[in-house]
């Protein structure tokens, strides 16, 4: 079974503005600090690509008790992004599967412009889980997980772009 997520977001930011923190490891960090934490494992940038990715724990209370009895260590997302950065657009492909659960996504992001001076973070993703019987269920929590985590992701984002995490991006970006 498979569930599709679509989301879009809009920033009063220009697209240059979203790919230089892109481009900095401190903006993954702070886009996944509120969210229950986790930890960027690898951002690598080679030109204009972008290679990121980063382990995000759902938070307990958002995990039905039967699902997480069968999760040891509770349910971790691991993500891998990978951009293409301009000051035009911004596009890439994302993946996120769930250690050792037979969960898996997969989708395309892009950030294009809105008029000279906002833009939208589009984001479209097919969530597949292959438990007989229970992977329903496991698929809605791990769409509705992630679908919260996107919000707090998104509060956590705007924050960086209004404040001093974007004017302080250099775009030169890394490795980490």
């Amino acid at each position: 079974m498979t569930t599709r997520l679509q989301a879009g977001r809009e920033y009063p930011h220009p697209v240059a503005a979203f790919a230089r923190a892109l481009a900095d490891p401190d903006f993954h960090r702070a886009r996944l600090d509120a969210g229950g934490g986790g930890e960027v494992e690898r951002h690598e940038m080679h030109g204009a690509r972008l290679e990121v990715v980063v382990r995000q724990p759902v938070p307990t209370g958002q995990i039905p008790p039967a699902i997480g009895r069968l999760l040891t260590g509770g349910l971790v997302l691991r993500r891998t992004e990978r951009w293409t950065l301009s000051d035009d657009r911004c596009h890439g492909t994302v993946e996120v599967s769930v250690p050792l659960a037979p969960v898996r996504a997969e989708g395309r992001m892009s950030v294009d412009p809105v008029g000279a001076a906002a833009c939208l973070l589009d984001v479209d993703v097919a969530v597949t889980v292959t438990i007989p019987f229970a992977g329903a269920l496991v698929e809605g929590t791990v769409v509705d997980g992630v679908r919260q985590l996107t919000g707090v992701e998104h509060d956590n984002i705007t924050r960086w772009l209004d404040g001093a995490g974007a004017s302080g991006a250099t775009g030169s970006g890394g490795d980490s």
